[in-house]
């Protein structure tokens, strides 16, 4: 990656702003400012976990609905989510699925279903990216993120429980 001068001096610009101020230890403040540095040249890599997640996310679907419930799904260690959105051609009901990551070792993951937990019978934006399995053999959607819209007036608890269940069983 190559950058001009603009892009090297808004690295170098953040990198000390990330340090602080220089104190009583100016080689100790110049080695913080290296370090900091580094992890942002390598933040902004095109091949870098954040960037990755940028594109990842520039090529969810975006729609809305309200989150019914957030279950378990044992078979694939993922959190499954019943949404009611506008009926379609393959959801004439209205209820949607989605997954979550793996939550089986990913602190990330399990914080994100206890979010989800706390927004049942909330509408909601959602962001849902497309995925395949090893072989690409079978595709899943699987929730990436959600922007609270506030609370669903017509919501039912018991009955958006049973809906989703019955939707994670087929």
């Amino acid at each position: 990656m190559s950058l001009d001068t603009k892009e090297r001096n808004d690295i170098i610009l953040a990198a000390v702003n990330m340090t602080g101020p220089v104190g009583d230890d100016l080689p100790d403040w110049n080695t913080r400012v290296r370090a900091n540095t580094k992890k942002l040249t390598i933040m902004l890599g095109e091949t870098s976990e954040l960037a990755k997640t940028i594109d990842m996310v520039q090529n969810c679907k975006v729609f809305s609905g309200t989150i019914l419930h957030v279950a378990k799904e044992k078979t694939s260690k993922r959190g499954f989510v019943g949404l009611k959105t506008t009926p379609s051609k393959f959801n004439p009901d209205g209820v949607e699925s989605v997954r979550t990551e793996i939550t089986e070792n990913n602190p990330e993951a399990l914080a994100f279903c206890r979010q989800l937990r706390s927004l049942e019978g909330h509408r909601v934006l959602v962001w849902v990216e497309m995925q395949t399995n090893e072989d690409a053999t079978r595709k899943f959607r699987i929730l990436q993120h959600v922007e609270d819209l506030g609370l669903d007036p017509e919501y039912d608890e018991d009955e958006a429980k049973e809906t989703t269940l019955a939707k994670m069983r087929k």
